[in-house]
């Protein structure tokens, strides 16, 4: 399987809404389905797919930014849903038309289509249960987390030795330290159970390019707590000093790196 027979796109990330789409040969599948099913339809086809293509859809959990399109979908594509137990058994109870579709698919698990393996690692967030992906695409593998309070050894060695990467870059610390949210959340945020830092992120990035990532998306920015140019300087200065050059204006560098957008498909592959 060459690089030809593959795509990849976040379609939307953010607080109201997630959504990457994934091809390999002829698999395709989705990450999420946080937005309504019309959009998700509407960003496929801008894609030249269909959602009737989408062989199955992975949820990472139950979040309503995450599964928010999903029984409308369920009702009308008949499309399989691999979700982890506790956050399947959640969603079957408050999206019924989804409950046929739905596979259990929890952490250590390994979904095998036609030219896709999908590993499930479990994740720290506070939900009922929580999964990041690695999925092998051929000779190439691509590392999905977001919604991740740290990077928990799990979900490096996850992310280790991709060749693209999608990754939260949540938020920046001191913006969310004199922002409008009340403690209690801000709290929340900032716990092993919240989202993961600019500066976390940034820490992290040199490792993975040294393990072998050559695309690096940052995805999930809050938009009260943070600005993609904000999360994009911090963790492009990480790598400058570490020696590691980022890919610009048609210049080639060891590493492209890019910011997801809360609407409209930014190319992970």
């Amino acid at each position: 399987m060459g690089e030809s027979d593959l795509r990849a796109y976040m379609l939307y990330s953010s607080s109201k809404g997630n959504v990457a789409y994934v091809k390999c040969g002829s698999d395709e599948i989705l990450i999420d389905a946080g937005v309504s099913a019309r959009r998700i339809c509407k960003s496929l086809d801008d894609l030249g797919t269909s959602i009737k293509n989408i062989r199955a859809i992975f949820i990472t959990h139950e979040h309503s930014d995450h599964i928010g399109g999903l029984q409308t979908i369920s009702k009308y594509f008949n499309i399989p849903v691999y979700a982890p137990y506790l956050c399947a058994k959640y969603i079957a109870d408050f999206q019924p038309a989804t409950s046929e579709h739905l596979h259990s698919n929890d952490a250590g698990g390994c979904v095998e289509l036609d030219n896709m393996r999908i590993h499930t690692v479990a994740t720290p967030h506070d939900s009922l249960a929580s999964v990041g992906f690695r999925i092998e695409l051929g000779n190439k593998s691509f590392g999905y987390a977001t919604d991740i309070g740290y990077l928990s050894t799990e979900v490096a060695e996850m992310l280790d030795g991709c060749d693209y990467v999608v990754v939260e870059s949540n938020h920046d610390v001191e913006m969310l330290r004199q922002g409008i949210y009340p403690y209690y959340l801000k709290q929340r945020i900032l716990g092993k159970r919240g989202h993961l830092s600019n500066s976390d992120c940034a820490d992290f990035l040199p490792e993975l390019v040294e393990s072998g990532a050559r695309t690096i998306v940052l995805a999930h920015l809050s938009e009260n707590n943070n600005r993609p140019q904000i999360a994009y300087g911090e963790c492009r200065g990480r790598l400058a000093a570490c020696g590691i050059s980022v890919s610009s204006n048609g210049t080639c560098g060891d590493v492209c790196l890019s910011v997801a957008a809360p609407s409209g498909a930014v190319k992970i592959i």
